[in-house]
């Protein structure tokens, strides 16, 4: 078959319940209910490492990130590990980003206009170098923003960011909407549209915040207060917004006959607690809120409107579901699950259990802790670093307020030997991936770091070059 364009929405932080087709009370989400109907909703999709670094690292590799090429936050996507990109390349795509990347922070990498205005920019306003950019090739990106009224972002090779004018998801999905209505080329081409909406800080276009807190309506485990209802409603006027912008992008792509053939996805990189069990603007924990998150998948004439599928779909299932969809050869090193039969509505048994995780926390404070786990249809266990456990019957329990770790000995000790059987089968390293399998460098990178290395580690002439030579 003719390959079809293919685009990635991914959103930063929003919960998989929030949406009006999954049951949330409050919020409207028009467009992403029509992805929904249109297509397949997989209501039971998680985010398998629910921190920004390691979960996006696992989106485009199809590798659980304690042995992937992203193991930790601010951890880099390695220089010649296989990506989403570097397949799809190789069957003839063309590739483009725009947004949110944050698998690249090189501390040095400050531009000269960022070194001489540091008050201007944000924390990590640091330039992608190419090779850690996973082999996307047309690059409208940054690594961390957190400021979506003050954004800013790396055009192509360009050494010096560039501001954006408004509204972080407005200003990105007009960018990708102007990069797709002039897109002429004769390959098939591989978007991804990645916007930080809703993480925090909790900032929303006027005109969208429109809900009372008061007035909402929340969930059993929520620990009401006003400011955690006011950082709610703010909350869902993001999600809100990302949904009139997800609308916007279709309707483009539904005016162009150039891309009447387009596989879209919408996922997020993990959730939110929001007020739920007391935490706000956290994730980094095994609770639903946090690894719970949309992921709806439409493409017409190829997957056929259905009702919501409960299977356990795992971020780490997307590449491979993606590669399958198209009917392409999934590489031996990835670990994921190719979803692409549930979609077709055809046969499918999917996985009993996902593997859940936290590597590589970024240790902010003592409660930032790494933990394992692993989720099946009813039941969720996590073992912490500490030694502590978590066991909740989800079937009972969906809002997770009864640890049985301490009383259900017999549940405890299945769901641990089925997390260690999960372990089991992921723990191999991960350089031979990059030994037999590595998408070798097109380039050297661009060092806008100004200074000389005071490192050990090789550096050649063919991997980087000074911005002064």
């Amino acid at each position: 078959m003719s390959l079809p364009h293919v685009i990635y929405i991914l959103s930063d932080e929003h919960y998989g319940g929030a949406m009006s087709h999954a049951g949330d009370p409050n919020v409207r989400t028009p467009r992403m209910d029509r992805l929904a109907e249109e297509g397949v909703s997989l209501s039971r999709a998680y985010s398998n490492c629910p921190i920004c670094t390691p979960s996006r690292g696992t989106i485009f590799s199809g590798r659980h990130a304690h042995c992937g090429p992203v193991q930790s936050f601010f951890d880099v996507y390695k220089a010649t590990a296989p990506s989403t990109a570097t397949l799809l390349r190789d069957a003839g795509y063309h590739t483009a980003y725009f947004g949110k990347w944050h698998c690249g922070v090189v501390r040095d990498q400050n531009p000269p206009s960022v070194r001489d205005n540091p008050e201007s920019f944000t924390a990590w306003p640091t330039r992608t170098p190419e090779y850690h950019r996973g082999g996307f090739q047309d690059w409208h990106g940054f690594e961390v923003n957190n400021a979506p009224f003050a954004g800013f972002y790396y055009h192509r090779d360009e050494s010096d960011p560039r501001r954006m004018d408004r509204y972080q998801t407005d200003f990105l999905t007009d960018l990708a909407i102007d990069y797709i209505e002039s897109y002429d080329g004769d390959t098939p081409l591989f978007l991804v549209l990645s916007v930080e909406p809703p993480h925090f800080p909790l900032e929303a276009p006027d005109e969208y915040e429109r809900f009372d807190p008061e007035a909402l309506r929340v969930r059993e485990n929520f620990v009401d207060s006003p400011e955690m209802r006011e950082k709610l409603a703010t909350y869902y006027a993001m999600v809100e917004n990302l949904d009139h912008n997800i609308g916007r992008l279709m309707d483009a792509l539904d005016r162009l006959d150039a891309f009447d053939d387009t596989l879209t996805v919408y996922v997020s990189d993990h959730g939110d607690f929001m007020g739920s069990h007391g935490l706000i603007n956290r994730k980094e924990n095994p609770q639903e809120e946090s690894v719970r998150i949309p992921a709806l998948f439409h493409w017409a004439g190829h997957i056929p409107a259905r009702p919501p599928r409960p299977d356990l779909f795992g971020l780490v299932d997307l590449l491979p579901t993606t590669l399958g969809l198209l009917d392409l050869d999934i590489p031996p090193h990835i670990q994921g699950r190719d979803f692409s039969p549930a979609l077709r509505g055809e046969s499918f048994a999917g996985p009993d259990a996902q593997l859940l995780e936290m590597s590589g926390n970024p240790r902010w404070r003592l409660d930032f802790l790494d933990w394992r786990g692993v989720v099946t249809r009813d039941w969720k266990y996590a073992f912490y670093e500490t030694g502590h456990e978590l066991l909740f019957n989800l079937a009972e329990d969906p809002c997770e307020l009864d640890n049985l770790a301490d009383r259900d000995d017999a549940n405890r000790k299945r769901m641990r030997a089925l997390l260690l059987d999960q372990l089991g089968s992921t723990r191999e390293p991960y350089f031979d991936v990059l030994i037999e399998h590595g998408a070798p460098l097109e380039h050297p990178v661009l060092d806008v770091g100004g200074r000389e290395s005071g490192g050990i580690a090789p550096i050649w002439p063919d991997c980087v070059r000074r911005a002064n030579s």
